[in-house]
């Protein structure tokens, strides 16, 4: 939910756009109350190399019910200047993915069903992810497509068909900054998501910033969810904290979602010392 905090997550070539070292955090708890709902950990550092160049990496941690899924991600970004303010930087990033299936969470409907006994648990798959944005002081429009070998995993295949295999993801970014006043900015930004077989989706948010300092802002997850966004910086550090509040029938079983973020600037010039 806080991912505009932190677009690197989403697209590689965010690596390189800012004048500092980034290292963020993040930890999400979605669903809470359900048993088995989704946990999800990252950590993730990018840089500027040199006057062109940028860098990157993430480490994450997602668990779901009996599914477990771990990987790094290490990428490297170029910026072409196309103007005094606007850049367009490409990025190419390589990734490798853990899989495991816990079976002491899973129960055969059929007594004498060996499945659970001779299915594969544990799989190893690598991947390519690609971005490419455009941006200037006050707009950013990313477009980044992860999993693009679109790998098996478990070894997943039965008389010739893909049983287990990751999809293809398509994500386009867009945010920009409007001045209000001397004191406060409004910060709309907006996200499109698709993958083959399921329906687009998209995110709408805002948020007003005061002081370039304190935030507090709203999230549309189309026909899924509402979050509500609150944060502020101090110094070289930023928190934010998020709760989603479920649209669906899952918010009879559940008491929302919880995420929170820790961002920490280094090496930042003092122009951009308070900056969002």
């Amino acid at each position: 939910s806080q991912y505009m905090f932190n677009d690197y997550l989403l697209n590689p070539a965010v690596a390189g756009s800012k004048d500092y070292l980034s290292a963020s955090l993040s930890v999400r708890s979605q669903w809470t109350g359900l048993e088995g709902a989704p946990r999800t950990q990252f950590f993730s550092m990018h840089s500027k190399l040199g006057e062109k160049m940028g860098v990157g990496g993430f480490v994450f941690n997602d668990e779901t019910g009996p599914v477990s899924e771990r990987g790094i991600q290490l990428s490297y970004a170029y910026h072409l200047s196309l103007s005094d303010k606007s850049k367009l930087s490409f990025s190419v990033a390589g990734m490798l993915f853990f899989h495991d299936i816990n079976r002491a969470y899973l129960r055969a409907e059929e007594a004498n069903d060996n499945t659970l006994s001779t299915m594969l648990v544990k799989g190893v798959s690598p991947d390519i992810n690609f971005g490419m944005m455009y941006y200037n002081e006050k707009l950013k429009i990313g477009l980044s497509s992860p999993q693009l070998l679109q790998n098996n995993i478990y070894g997943g295949q039965e008389n010739g068909t893909n049983l287990n295999q990751l999809s293809r993801h398509y994500y386009l970014f867009g945010e920009y900054e409007f001045n209000v006043s001397d004191k406060f900015d409004l910060v709309p930004s907006t996200l499109f998501k698709y993958v083959q077989g399921a329906p687009m989706q998209f995110d709408f948010n805002v948020r007003g910033v005061l002081n370039k300092k304190y935030w507090l802002g709203v999230s549309y997850r189309y026909n899924n969810a509402i979050a509500g966004l609150i944060g502020f910086n101090y110094k070289k550090l930023s928190f934010g904290y998020a709760y989603d509040y479920a649209m669906t029938d899952l918010n009879d079983y559940s008491s929302g979602g919880h995420e929170i973020f820790l961002s920490l600037r280094l090496f930042e010039k003092e122009k951009e010392a308070s900056s969002v």
